[in-house]
């Protein structure tokens, strides 16, 4: 929800609104125009009904500014367009204009952190931090425009700097989708432990860390082996954070 409102044009709070409101964006023409956003963890409030519009009709709106002339209403879906718009055609009297907006079109561009699912083993040689789940909304937004493309048939910067990948089916002219595996671990590149420094405004000190390559083989603190990534990294010392980067550079840090 934080996410969503900054994605919202012009959209600030407004402690002179009721809470219904959500804030207003300041318009040069219409002036202030309050915003009303259903809340995505309330189910009830997601689907514009009669009954919601009757009440913003008959309770939010009344409440507003006197000069406030145009309100902005998002929605997730509509029960019946058809009954909403005409309860409004008859039943707004105070002549507030109720501009109704899809809310789908900017929950397109919400852009979660990435998910962290981890737990941490005390042992006589130290510690293990095991990462069991990775989910990253970013990547997975961008393999689906991946596949879709490559789909239609369109050429990516991906395959122009993979001129070798797949050529069994390249040669077939056919295209093998890039699927996640339920654990999504193989979209990590880099994990790392920092044992000294708990708060989140300290600099960060990489007691121990994993590079993980293309081929899923671990690079210990700067060494190659031929290990292939079981999801784990351990320390002799107890680890304060954990910081987890993804194949496309984003960086999560966690205190532990």
């Amino acid at each position: 929800m934080d996410k969503l409102k900054t994605l919202i044009t012009g959209l600030k709070n407004d402690d002179g609104l009721d809470e219904f409101w959500e804030g207003a964006i300041q318009d040069s023409k219409l002036g202030l125009l309050p915003v009303y956003i259903p809340n995505l963890l309330d189910h009830a409030t997601k689907v514009l009904d009669v009954p919601l519009v009757n009440r913003i009709l008959q309770e939010a709106i009344p409440e507003l500014p006197d000069d406030v002339k145009h309100v902005i209403v998002y929605y997730v879906d509509i029960d019946n367009e058809e009954a909403v718009n005409a309860f409004l055609k008859e039943n707004n009297m105070m002549g507030v204009e109720i501009e109704l907006r899809d809310l789908k079109e900017v929950l397109d561009d919400v852009v979660i952190n990435d998910e962290i699912t981890y737990q941490v083993e005390k042992s006589k040689e130290g510690f293990k931090v095991e990462i069991t789940h990775f989910i990253s909304d970013r990547l997975t937004q961008k393999i689906e425009e991946y596949n879709q493309k490559r789909k239609l048939g369109k050429r990516t910067l991906l395959d122009d700097a993979d001129e070798e990948a797949e050529p069994e089916a390249k040669a077939e002219g056919q295209f093998k989708p890039i699927v996640v595996s339920d654990d999504g671990l193989e979209l990590i590149e880099f994990v790392s432990l920092d044992c000294h420094n708990a708060n989140e405004k300290d600099a960060w000190h990489s007691d121990e860390e994993i590079k993980i390559d293309k081929k899923g083989f671990v690079i210990r603190n700067g060494e190659k082996t031929r290990e292939l990534w079981d999801g784990t990294i351990q320390s002799q010392k107890k680890p304060l954070r954990l910081k987890v980067r993804n194949i496309a550079g984003d960086e999560s840090i966690i205190k532990l």
